[in-house]
């Protein structure tokens, strides 16, 4: 053995590494976290959504992670929406997810906030996006709010529950 080899055999078995035995549990795998993240969703080979997060953290053991400073574009039926949230929690293996901190979605002129949202899949399989929370949307002219929405993801479609409010005829801002 050369003393390379030799070097390399002794620092391993110093620090006592070797393989696991059969129904032996080891130590829970580190967190991985990483900077300037980007990422995308993609459905039936489709990409559905991209974006990015300023730190993610992620456990390899149980598949959960938290994000930090989030924004996504979401492409739906209708255009292109842009959401950012201050954090996001989840599990990936569940497809769960909530972002919370205050959220802010726009397309086109249309703005909605709320201070928190969750998704994850429905019984059909296909994913949601739900919030308890009061929200409001607003745009040229308009302001609705209401306690509580759903939003299909494909279409981008907002519904609002908890006796939604509209007031029309507002002006812009210039």
């Amino acid at each position: 053995m050369r003393l390379r080899e030799a070097t390399f055999v002794l620092l391993i078995l110093a620090a006592g590494c070797r393989p696991a035995r059969p129904g032996e549990t080891g130590p829970v795998v580190p967190d991985l976290t990483m900077d300037g993240v980007q990422f995308q969703v993609d459905r039936a080979g489709v990409t559905t959504a991209t974006g990015e997060a300023s730190r993610l953290t992620y456990r390899r053991d149980t598949t959960d992670m938290a994000a930090v400073d989030l924004s996504m574009e979401l492409a739906t039926a209708t255009g292109l929406v842009r959401i950012t949230a201050p954090a996001g929690s989840g599990r990936i293996i569940d497809r769960h997810f909530r972002a919370s901190g205050g959220i802010r979605a726009t397309r086109g002129s249309d703005v909605a906030t709320t201070s928190s949202a969750v998704s994850g899949p429905g019984p059909d399989g296909r994913i949601w996006i739900h919030g308890d929370d009061a929200v409001r949307v607003e745009g040229p002219g308009y302001r609705l709010t209401g306690i509580g929405f759903d939003v299909d993801p494909a279409t981008g479609d907002l519904a609002l529950r908890g006796k939604p409010h509209l007031v029309t005829g507002l002006r812009t801002r210039p």
